[in-house]
């Protein structure tokens, strides 16, 4: 498999457990020759995540450092059944390029399999949002035929999250089904790092392999391409652009 050139989720230190500034980010992904890297947050609702200005005022952070483009991003929590996010309004709609929405503890604790499907299966019809990410990790088991039979309707990405793989062999085997269906009803996909340390950034080890197994076509893996992905951003931002004139 080629490389990957984008970083499509990466915390800085304004989520209180990641330890890394922008600028270090930006930098280290140019060390190890990314050309693109996205800059996720958490939003407001998790225990530490950053304030809605926050996402409000990405604007002010440059386009490209050190030959690296910079996506100004986010990752929202999904906070109940109904799919609704912890980020509204300006920060969605001013300034971010791409959002990947997660279930994080204990912002929700999803009650039983019924609870994650319609999580899943109603975050996916918000417009502003990009992927599902770590769907794989935790205790979260859903019906995977639904949800991502929805992800295809709605044109969204479901994420292969490197830090996934360290909740065990369970969440690993949960990663390969998911990614397995996603190849058979052709969902691209991104490979992230979830990187909370920049050292992370562009960590991509067994996302990789599995896909190598599963010999996914590279040209559904949406950030091995550069262009490509920044072809993404400018389609979603004009849809975006054109959503909210119809609105």
């Amino acid at each position: 498999m080629r490389s990957v050139e984008v970083e499509t989720h990466c915390h800085t230190n304004v989520s209180k457990h990641a330890y890394s500034t922008i600028l270090e980010n930006v930098q280290y992904a140019a060390s190890v020759g990314l050309k693109g890297v996205c800059i996720t947050d958490h939003g407001p609702e998790l225990f530490d995540g950053a304030p809605s200005y926050y996402f409000s005022n990405l604007n002010l952070v440059s386009k490209e450092m050190y030959g690296v483009r910079i996506f100004k991003g986010a990752e929202v929590s999904i906070m109940d059944k109904n799919g609704r996010i912890d980020l509204s309004g300006k920060g969605l709609t001013r300034s971010l390029e791409w959002v990947i929405a997660s279930i994080h503890l204990p912002e929700f604790a999803p009650e039983d399999f019924e609870s994650v499907t319609s999580a899943y299966w109603n975050v996916a019809e918000n417009p502003y949002v990009d992927v599902i990410g770590h769907c794989g990790r935790g205790n979260w088991l859903f019906d995977r035929e639904k949800v991502l039979k929805k992800v295809k309707e709605t044109g969204k990405l479901i994420e292969i999250n490197e830090h996934s793989f360290d909740s065990g062999k369970d969440a690993a085997r949960r990663c390969y089904e998911i990614a397995k269906r996603c190849k058979e009803l052709e969902i691209p996909i991104v490979i992230s790092s979830d990187a909370h340390f920049a050292g992370a950034i562009g960590g991509y080890r067994r996302a990789q392999a599995l896909l190598e197994e599963l010999c996914y076509p590279e040209d559904q893996i949406l950030n091995l391409d550069f262009s490509r992905f920044d072809a993404y951003i400018e389609a979603r931002r004009q849809r975006l652009k054109n959503l909210s004139v119809s609105t």
